[in-house]
């Protein structure tokens, strides 16, 4: 007696193992990289309907008979698992054989064909139909056979998956054309693993991955671990001037438990001054757009790339997460390149079933600390030039002061005549004291906007944590639909419908919340410039859409025809729209609220040079409060409210050269804030 395994199992292998239809490919692909390719071509015939074709042909090795037999027929165990070397001097990646079962399940019916290199002009082939064990009650009573034959062809590897169960639309080809780029590190002119995917959306996609703006980076991070677990790290400038140096003392106090490893890193500044000084003819524009492809970290594994690290919402190592605490010295996903190369010839890293990512073990964890380590290294560098630039201007401040009022006295001593020295002395001492008065006032303001600070990045703090559990509430779901659809059938929308789809609205809404201060504190917004307003709103009411749909508040946008621009920045647009929708959706919260039909209007108005920015609401109004307190810090009707949020409003349409105007009972019979900005004309 033995075990038995029904044909349902590698149904739900298939399913279970595959999150998309791109990572089934990358599988087979892996496959092509052990088997000492050079080249491997994905082609995609007639994918955009059901029914179409997926080739994926390399230049391999190849199989013979027994290594089909032996080898790629057989599930939960590879020979890779010995780990030998290749010719090539490769470490297979592959570790458990499940891969390609994953991807072979993408459709009805599987054709291999591959000629081994130690047989030359010889190719075998097998066909897999996967109606085949539908009929069957184990999966040992579908037997295969494998033909022999002749052929003209060089050595490799050909599977072509034939009869699709699902379509590939425009995005999915893109996304798996990026994937294939940045598989086997495009950026490494030594790689010997080239891939193709024919298909027009992939040259599109390689020429904006292969453009290379490494030389325009303000700074690039070289750090390496050893086979003692000893760290180092080395910082240089656009130059190519090494400005930091670090011994693994500097980085931690402890050595590294997990394999040699490299790290390299590329941060950009990407503001017009930077790149200006350095008279290139690359813009931002075209390096945003690049960084846009291939922007983040990412880890590569035996020479080829480890989802999901590095993905677009993979913050891996926690970069954004840095940036929201300490934003002048600190680089985000869409600000930097950089990977993270590990040869691993001792198994140390253990990837998951599934292929998505490592084990969390301590060499996994250990690797994870020494890209982090040095990341705060290189912060930690950063931010002593610049606070020592900073108090170095702290000192010189009251010095120039003081000689440039010593030098007044003299010009007055020498050039003025005599008869009309008190008068100007008197004018420079009234001066004197309003500048006071001013420098007063902007303490005042410094120290509320700290708290705001504070506030705000302690909110992104806690935001950015928040993320982590909300993609597990996604995933459970995702599980939970799944095993309830299989297990349950038509009966699935009757019992768990409702609730499943419930989990995914609050993980997305919960996601929403976790982006919105990150959102809000990116460091470009607050660059000087034109701004295009309506494009702000249109961003902002789509940042708080959540929230209006969970307060059941329609968003009503009545905007002129073009594009109304101001010279400002992003930021202060952003806080003045940002805290009046808040306070709207806080004043149909109050107590004895309207309920149903809960309206907000955005109108912007063009009076000859100026810009209207009107926000009407049908809430209870304005009550309770005199109109010109409610722009004091501190003063608010709201239990629980900071009083703040108004005088934010205030001093950022002053910052933009303003005014704002408010009335108690508008034309909705809510609220209503008027927001006057000076157009200018591009």
């Amino acid at each position: 007696m033995h075990f038995k395994f029904s044909p349902k199992i590698l149904q739900r292998l298939g399913e279970e193992l595959v999150p998309n239809p791109d990572q089934g490919i990358i599988e087979l692909v892996k496959n092509s990289y052990d088997a000492d390719a050079t080249e491997c071509t994905v082609e995609l015939i007639k994918t955009s309907a059901i029914g179409g074709s997926i080739i994926i042909s390399d230049n391999g090795v190849g199989m013979d008979k027994d290594a089909i037999s032996e080898g790629w027929l057989v599930l939960g165990r590879s020979k890779k698992a010995i780990r030998e070397v290749t010719q090539l001097g490769r470490l297979p990646v592959g570790n458990k054989g499940l891969g390609r079962l994953a991807a072979l399940q993408m459709g009805s019916q599987v054709l291999l064909k591959t000629r081994p290199k130690d047989e030359p002009g010889i190719e075998y082939s097998l066909t897999i139909t996967w109606d085949d064990f539908q009929e069957a009650d184990v999966v040992e009573d579908v037997p295969f056979d494998v033909q022999k034959s002749s052929t003209n062809q060089r050595y490799g590897t050909d599977i072509i998956v034939s009869n699709l169960k699902n379509i590939f639309n425009k995005r999915d080809i893109q996304r798996l054309a990026r994937e294939l780029l940045l598989l086997a590190d495009p950026f490494d002119n030594n790689a010997g693993f080239r891939l193709k995917l024919v298909a027009p959306e992939f040259s599109e996609v390689e020429k904006q991955v292969n453009n290379a703006y490494f030389d325009d980076a303000e700074y690039h991070l070289q750090a390496s671990i050893n086979e003692l677990g000893i760290a180092e790290a080395n910082l240089l400038d656009w130059q190519n001037n090494v400005i930091f140096q670090a011994k693994n003392s500097d980085i931690s106090q402890e050595l590294y438990k997990t394999p040699p490893t490299k790290f390299e890193l590329w941060v950009f500044l990407l503001n017009p001054q930077s790149f200006s000084a350095r008279k290139t003819s690359i813009s931002v524009a075209q390096v945003r757009e690049w960084l846009a492809q291939v922007g983040n970290v990412r880890l590569y594994h035996r020479g080829l790339r480890v989802k999901p690290y590095g993905d677009p919402d993979d913050d891996w190592l926690n970069l954004n997460y840095a940036r929201a605490r300490n934003p002048e010295v600190r680089p985000s996903t869409k600000t930097v390149i950089g990977r993270v190369i590990v040869n691993d010839p001792d198994d140390m890293l253990l990837q998951k079933t599934d292929r998505l990512g490592f084990i969390e073990n301590e060499a996994f964890l250990e690797l994870k600390r020494f890209a982090i380590d040095v990341l705060e290294w290189m912060a930690k560098e950063r931010l002593k030039v610049t606070e020592t630039q900073r108090q170095r201007v702290k000192k010189q401040v009251p010095r120039d002061i003081t000689q440039a009022k010593a030098r007044i006295e003299e010009v007055i001593e020498e050039e003025v005549p005599q008869e009309s020295r008190p008068k100007v002395l008197e004018a420079v001492q009234q001066y004197e004291t309003v500048t006071e008065r001013e420098t007063k006032v902007l303490r005042e303001d410094l120290q509320l906007y700290r708290s705001l600070a504070t506030a705000g990045t302690t909110a992104a703090v806690f935001a950015h944590e928040s993320g982590k559990p909300v993609t597990s509430i996604e995933k459970i779901a995702n599980r939970i639909e799944k095993m309830g659809k299989r297990i349950l059938g038509e009966k699935y929308e009757h019992y768990l419908g409702e609730p499943v789809t419930k989990l995914y609205q609050v993980s997305k809404s919960l996601l929403r919340f976790s982006n919105f201060p990150l959102h809000l504190l990116k460091r470009e917004k607050r660059r000087a410039g034109v701004v295009d307003v309506h494009s702000v709103i249109d961003d902002i009411v789509a940042l708080f859409q959540t929230f209006f749909d969970e307060g059941k508040i329609q968003v009503i946008k009545e905007t002129v025809d073009g594009k109304p621009c101001i010279y400002g920045s992003n930021a202060l647009l952003e806080a003045i729209i940002a805290n009046i929708l808040t306070n709207a959706i806080n004043a149909f919260n109050v107590e004895g609220g309207r309920i149903e039909e809960r309206k907000v209007i955005i109108r912007t108005e063009i009076e000859e040079s100026n810009l209207k920015i009107k926000f009407l609401d049908n809430s209870l109004g304005i009550h309770n409060i005199k109109i010109d307190e409610i722009w004091l810090p501190g003063k608010t009707t709201r239990e629980g409210g900071t009083g703040l949020g108004l005088t934010i409003v205030r001093d950022s349409v002053t910052d933009l050269g303003g005014s704002v105007d408010a009335i108690p009972k508008g034309e909705l019979g809510g609220a209503e804030f008027i927001v006057e900005l000076t157009l200018i004309r591009e």
